[in-house]
């Protein structure tokens, strides 16, 4: 099985704006993902940066299978835009990737090695964040937008232990 930890906070919203209301974890936050609602950040915005916190999940004790999906696009049709997404725990930067969004929502996968994964601390696992920053490299004022955003890890070791049982038939154990 898997574990999500999903936005849950704004933690600095820099220039980036919510399609509606005012909070930028709720635009990308839900299960399964919209497209209907959504965080953008264009002309003024670029290189700027938005930090959202993650919702907690539990030290899955394995660095193997971690993962950030961002479903993002931009709407100049010139693939200008750049969207870097870096993770978090607290202030220690785990992994951080660049990537061209297209004219049309898609799902980008930041997948993490076994040893970017085994340096989030125990503890970190309850306080993740993503940093999304936008850049248009051609000054051409385009937006990016950001749709959906998640963490995915392992679920936790089961914490039952196994306890042997002998069996008596007939006076006899198996």
């Amino acid at each position: 099985m898997v574990q999500y930890a999903r936005p849950d906070a704004d933690t600095s919203p820099g220039d980036w704006t919510a399609s509606s209301g005012s909070d930028l974890y709720a635009m990308i936050d839900e299960d399964p993902a919209s497209d209907s609602d959504y965080i953008t950040v264009g002309d003024g915005g670029s290189g700027s940066a938005c930090t959202i916190s993650l919702g907690s999940v539990t030290d899955p004790a394995s660095g193997s299978s971690h993962s950030v999906v961002v479903r993002a696009s931009e709407d100049g049709g010139m693939s200008s835009i750049t969207l870097n997404v870096n993770l978090k725990d607290g202030g220690t930067s785990i992994k951080n990737e660049n990537f061209t969004p297209a004219g049309s929502a898609g799902n980008h996968t930041m997948t993490l090695s076994t040893a970017q994964a085994n340096n989030i601390s125990s503890s970190g696992y309850g306080n993740l964040s993503l940093i999304l920053t936008s850049t248009d490299s051609m000054g051409m004022g385009i937006n990016c937008s950001v749709y959906h955003a998640y963490f995915a890890c392992p679920d936790a070791a089961s914490s039952s232990a196994k306890i042997p049982v002998t069996l008596f038939i007939n006076g006899m154990s198996t």
